[in-house]
């Protein structure tokens, strides 16, 4: 028996002692030790080194019935946290228990929260009150008629194409089939289900699909359903998105996002977007003029999302959220937070989508529980909520401070003009959540861009809104540099030397420029709110070394802006643009900046400030053009005001293979803060002539190139261009202005050659809209990408995808 008991169950050898002065006789210690291993023993074989087994069942017939009404109405919530008999009050048997009244008193005004997490809905699972949907049920054993063996035709497998216009296409493999006799089989647009015979072709394939798709879409759909119009709902699902990935990967975290985003599936509509619309446009659709599904089709695709998809994330989520909270740490007090928050959000949509929905039918639709007008005393509502009385007094009482509350911030977003984000709209009269509630109606996605673009300026008179021939010649925007301010830079270049630190560290500070500094500060005021560029003459190449070089440019920029920016997913805090003459690659599969070819007019990917340095100017051509994004604007607001509209669409799908930046979907023109805002880059939104677009990334629309191609005119006909030398500084404010370059030749002696950096100013920088603040913010603050100080150009041979998609 002694050899039998492992080093696991050495712990429960300190209980002999107090089992020896309880039950083994004094006289005896051989009785005793035998008694004291026989209980190690009986303990081991009960339940391990805890000595807790499973208990017998109940002789007593009282004790039994107690029992069982306990397991009826659950365990509390904190006899089940304290690990506690959960001992029920026999006078009120579902209010407080006894251990909870026990506590406090003022725990006996409280009900009892007998729910755990897991048992929690968090998505619709059907439509059973309809004939069709309750004989063929959307979750469960018999979800989507998948359990059926169809009566397939010989027709060969076709597949199409939907979409919900978030800048994702999804693809289904479909069978055509026989359909079953079935009089009233309608769906909700009382079209017959079997009007168009085909359906899924294997649910294992499609859901897997529906899967990648999701992944695919959290960004974008996050992109397209939330805005600026309510920040805190924003900032909570950017955090908790961050945290999903970032320092490591949250599951939890990634699963409700997913799951936020699912949800949207079943509450949005579909269209057919591809080539093969099985002749669906032959059905009428009484609510929207475009193509649906067919209904069929349509049928068993809500069933895979709500039982193979939301099903299995629904469960994931709750479990993993009642591990959290069950584990009672400090530090997963945030996570839990996003977690709830995201949750009852989603809640509160479907809530919106099901008054919706209801309204569209006709559908009577009951008073919302926390408006004033509603009556928690109604036998109607207390039946439909199954509450007794003690509940119901307890829902009146938190109504009132719901609405009181509600009150305050009503009169908070009244006075701050609708810049509160904690508008309780769903409780007032006031549709204080339109822009969110409007992102679920069934309208265009563009209507909302629409209503946005008619409350802008039609015409700004600005210095940013400039043309050519606005100035006379570079004097009105070049800063020439004396012999003082040589000497001044040179005397900072060795007082930074002397310090002896890193040169990524060098600042106003350690550059020390007294009578040159102001000057560069009051170009960068000019910068960010004048005519939103500057060129610097005069700074000798051929006095420095290469690595002074560089000090000196980062030093005078420092006064410029002080921040400096990755550009890309190797960490490159330089980039060297020139003709790379090592490389086999034809110009047409070399990024621009290291080819010979011209660009079209583009901004910079997400930096404030665009800074050059010529090295050197070629041979023939490669003068650098910029054009006012303001001006553009203008004549477009003028002239087009379609394509105004167009432009501040959320459906402008930018491709990108490079952990740096991921793909998204976005406008391409903003009005925040009073200031236009055009950003945007060709070859991500059109894509490369010999690679294919990723997957789920759409290619434009000829609208959308017919927008590009008309930027790309007016800028032609107004740009400015910088004849730019050798040792020129150049900056650009990236958000105002766009830049372009000719073509170029080289010769033995005469090679185009720029420096180009990344600034931000933090004191003058411009507000981002929420689109762009990711991306802004990636470029200056990652820590998940090592800075490389890149500081003489390493000969390239081949190319990056990623590089041939990016500024």
């Amino acid at each position: 028996m002694v050899s039998s008991i492992d080093s696991s169950s050495r712990p429960q050898a300190t209980r002999i002692p107090i089992i020896l002065k309880q039950i083994a006789p004094k006289s005896s210690i051989t009785t005793a030790a035998q008694v004291g291993i026989e209980n190690i023993t009986l303990a081991l074989t009960r339940g391990g080194a805890k000595g807790k087994g499973r208990r017998k069942p109940y002789s007593d017939s009282r004790v039994q019935k107690e029992t069982n009404f306990t397991r009826l109405i659950k365990a509390c919530v904190r006899c089940r946290m304290q690990r506690i008999r959960c001992n029920p009050d026999p006078n009120n048997p579902t209010g407080p228990c006894l251990s909870c009244q026990n506590v406090i008193n003022t725990m006996s005004r409280l009900p009892c929260l007998r729910y755990k997490v897991t048992e929690s809905v968090l998505h619709r699972t059907g439509l059973d009150y309809m004939a069709f949907y309750k004989a063929h049920p959307m979750v469960g054993p018999k979800f989507g008629d998948f359990y059926m063996a169809k009566d397939w035709t010989n027709a060969p497998t076709r597949f199409l194409d939907i979409t919900q216009d978030r800048g994702t296409i999804l693809q289904l493999e479909v069978r055509e089939f026989r359909p079953p006799v079935e009089p009233g089989a309608l769906d909700l647009k009382g079209r017959s289900m079997y009007a168009i015979p085909w359906a899924i072709a294997d649910a294992d394939v499609a859901v897997e699909s529906i899967n990648e798709f999701l992944d695919a879409s959290v960004g974008p759909y996050l992109d397209h359903l939330l805005d600026d119009s309510n920040h805190l709902v924003w900032d909570v699902f950017h955090s908790a998105l961050r945290l999903s990935l970032f320092p490591f990967p949250n599951e939890l975290l990634r699963d409700v996002l997913r799951l936020w985003v699912g949800c949207r599936f079943i509450e949005s509509r579909w269209r057919c977007c591809g080539t093969d619309n099985l002749d669906a446009e032959q059905l009428k659709d009484p609510f929207y003029e475009w193509i649906s599904p067919p209904p069929y089709i349509d049928y068993q695709f809500a069933s895979l999302v709500m039982h193979r998809v939301l099903g299995p994330l629904r469960r994931s989520i709750l479990k993993g959220l009642q591990d959290l909270i069950l584990a009672n740490k400090a530090g997963n007090w945030y996570p839990i937070f996003l977690t709830v928050f995201i949750l009852l959000y989603n809640y509160e949509l479907s809530m919106v989508f099901q008054l919706q929905f209801a309204l569209r039918r006709q559908a009577a639709v009951s008073q919302r529980p926390f408006r004033a007008n509603f009556s928690w005393d109604s036998p109607e509502n207390q039946r439909l909520a199954d509450l007794d009385a003690e509940q119901s007094a307890f829902m009146k009482r938190i109504a009132g401070h719901v609405q009181c509350l509600a009150g305050i911030l009503h009169k908070v977003y009244k006075h701050h003009f609708g810049k509160c984000s904690m508008a309780p709209g769903i409780l007032l009269n006031d549709s204080f959540h339109s822009e969110e509630q409007s992102a679920l109606r069934t309208k265009p996605i563009h209507s909302a861009a629409s209503s946005k673009v008619l409350s802008w300026p039609t015409h700004f008179t600005s210095d940013l809104a400039w043309s050519a021939a606005s100035f006379q010649d570079e004097r009105d925007y070049t800063v020439y540099l004396t012999p003082e301010h040589t000497t001044e830079i040179n005397s900072a270049l060795k007082y930074f030397k002397q310090l002896e630190i890193d040169g990524s560290e060098i600042n106003c500070e350690s550059f020390p420029l007294p009578t040159l500094g102001p000057i560069l500060k009051g170009g960068s005021l000019d910068l960010h709110n004048g005519r939103g560029f500057l060129n610097i003459r005069g700074l000798g190449l051929s006095s420095y070394s290469v690595e002074d070089n560089v000090l000196v440019s980062l030093g005078l920029s420092s006064y410029i802006g002080e921040l400096r920016a990755k550009q890309d997913e190797d960490g490159s805090m330089l980039m060297h643009i020139r003709d790379v003459k090592e490389t086999c690659e034809p110009q047409r599969s070399r990024p621009t900046r290291y080819s010979k070819r011209a660009s079209t007019f583009h901004t910079d990917t997400f930096c404030d400030i665009v800074a050059l340095q010529t090295r050197s100017c070629a041979a023939q051509g490669g003068k650098h053009m910029i054009a006012s994004s303001l001006n553009i604007y203008n004549r477009l607001a003028a002239t087009r005001p379609d394509l105004v509209e167009l432009l501040a669409r959320p459906d402008w799908s930018f491709d990108s293979r490079g952990p740096l930046l991921p793909a998204c979907s976005r406008p391409l023109l903003f009005y925040q803060s009073g200031r236009i805002i055009l950003n945007f880059a060709r070859e991500p939104l059109v894509g490369l002539q010999d690679v294919s677009r990723a997957i789920n990334v759409p290619r434009i629309s000829s609208k959308q190139l017919e927008a590009l191609d008309t930027i790309e005119a007016i800028a032609n006909e107004h740009q400015l261009v910088l004849n730019l030398r050798p040792g020129d500084l150049t900056f650009i404010n990236n958000h105002a202005v766009l830049h372009s370059r000719e073509a170029f030749e080289d010769d033995a002696t005469n090679q185009r050659y720029l420096i180009r950096f990344w600034l931000k100013n933090k004191e003058l920088a411009w507000k981002l809209p929420r689109q762009l603040q990711y991306g802004n913010s990636r470029l200056y603050d990652a820590i998940d990408i090592e800075e490389r100080w890149n500081i003489i150009h390493v000969p390239r041979l081949k190319f990056k995808l990623s590089e041939r998609l990016s500024s």
